[in-house]
Parts: structure tokens; sequence; C-alpha cells
């Protein structure tokens, strides 16, 4: 049980931290979504503001002769204490991403991504008038896959809080956990009655312990980060499980509390590996 904990954890330091190294081009990409709170009624163009050396940059822009020239001379020119537009005046790596933005009810939302959206940034809009914004915040993203909010009335930046998803991400999975092993149990003959008590416990304690490792390496270094760690944490889970019904839980044989244990963990294993896929087909 030891040897196989420590494994776990080297594979997932080196996973999570690491995850350039591992994984190159291959998966997900880092992306930041950008929520434009009181947005400007003019026409507006925006972009990430960057602090390296632009030499050997790559061109970020498309279909440029459609853009607004002047606009685009004030994006070029500007570059205050070093900071520069990404998407104008290019990134070391390739940066995906639109000047102009999409309207959601009352905001306007601006999408990034690809290897090269940037860990640390500042927000800059220019206006159609020539009215130049940048935000009064500098921001260094947590997330990898990120949401980003921009106050243009305060020119306040901040980054959405991982709190809630983490909440509701446990939620969905502990409900769907207890469903499925709740049938399995009750198919294996054991009174759920009887056996409330440690079912929840071990199916708390398992799940809490899940989904802080599984959602954190999605939140830090994207699903395919979550999908490799995923696999070898249910072998954990299942240890521990096969060991605590073992011990608490009531009726039967303690090879049949080891059986359930197994045929349980398999059933949400591959349930959660599906769940896994469609989130990294989605992204």
């Amino acid at each position: 049980m030891k040897k196989l904990l420590v494994l776990f954890s080297i594979f997932m330091i080196i996973s999570v931290c690491l995850p350039s190294v591992s994984f190159a081009d291959v998966g997900p990409k880092p992306s930041i979504k950008l929520v434009v709170l009181n947005p400007p009624e003019d026409e507006y163009y925006l972009d990430l503001l960057i602090d390296y050396d632009k030499k050997n940059s790559y061109s970020n822009i498309r279909q440029y002769e459609e853009l607004d020239k002047e606009m685009i001379k004030i994006l070029e020119e500007y570059n205050e204490d070093g900071w520069r537009p990404a998407l104008v005046t290019g990134t070391r790596v390739p940066l995906f991403g639109k000047l102009t933005g999409q309207r959601e009810g009352e905001t306007m939302v601006h999408n990034f991504s690809y290897i090269g959206t940037p860990d640390k940034f500042k927000v800059i809009i220019v206006e159609k008038s020539g009215k130049v914004t940048v935000s009064r915040d500098v921001l260094e993203r947590k997330a990898f896959k990120a949401t980003i909010y921009f106050d243009y009335a305060t020119n306040k930046l901040w980054e959405s809080s991982a709190v809630p998803a983490y909440i509701k991400q446990f939620m969905i999975t502990f409900t769907a956990t207890l469903i499925v092993e709740g049938i399995i149990l009750i198919l294996f003959r054991f009174s759920l009655k009887k056996n409330l008590k440690p079912f929840l416990a071990v199916n708390l304690i398992t799940q809490i312990l899940l989904t802080l490792v599984v959602f954190t390496a999605m939140y830090f270094a994207g699903s395919m980060a979550a999908f490799l760690l995923y696999i070898p944490f249910e072998i954990v889970v299942l240890v521990i499980e096969s060991r605590l019904y073992k011990k608490y839980l009531l009726q039967h044989s303690p090879r049949r509390r080891v059986g359930y244990a197994i045929v349980a963990n398999v059933v949400s294993f591959l349930i959660g590996m599906w769940t896994i896929l469609q989130i990294w087909r989605y992204y």
C-alpha cells in the first residue's frame, strides 16, 4: 500500500507540474474566457497585454484587411512599461483569438486559447473614438481553462474562484456514486438500511479525495492530466474501499464484502472515465 501511494504521488507531481514536458502539443490547450462587464457602447477591439520581448514573435491576426486600420495602429503603437498587445504585436508561440467579442446578455465575451495563452497579462480596449482603456490590475492566471472578468466601468480585472466548481463537481460525482454503488450493494444482497453508515462514510471520504485530486489536475493542467491521474488514483480508492468495506460492512463474508468493493469501483471507474472523455472531447 505504501509503495502504491509513493508511486502515485510521484506520477501526480510529474503530470501536474510538468504538463508542457509530458504532453507537448497533445490534448487540450490552455484558454481564457474573458467576460467584459459594463462593456463600451462604442465599437471596440480588445487585446491582452504581455510584457516580454516580441523578438521572433508569431503573428496572431487573421483577416487583417477587414479590421479598422486606425484602431489597429493604436494597438500596434501601444507600449507602456514594456506591456504590448499580444494578438496585434505577436507572441513567442501561437495564440488564437479575436479582437472582437460576442455579446452574451449584458456582457461581451472574448476567447483566447492555444499554447501562447499568457500566464500573466493585462487587458487593453481601444474604441472607435480612439479612447484607450487599460486594466489597472496585472492578472496571473491560475486555471488551465480560466474564466476572467474585466469591469470596463472600474478597470478591475479578476479570475473566477474554483471553489463553486469544486463543490458542484463533488455534489454531482458523490450523488452519482451513491446511486450506482447503492444499487450494486443491494444486488450483492447487503441491507442498505443496516449498512447505510459505513456506505455513506466510505464514499464520502473517497469522493472528497477523488474530487480534490482529479478536479485539481483538470483545473491546473487540463482534462488530459485529469484523465491520466484518474486511472492510478482509482486503484488507490479501490484498495482503501476494499479494506474499509471488509472491516465495516455488516452481513456476509469478508470475501463478498471485498467482491462488492471491486465490482462497485470498476463500474464507477468506467462511468467516470466516460465522463472525463466527454469533457475532454468538449474542450
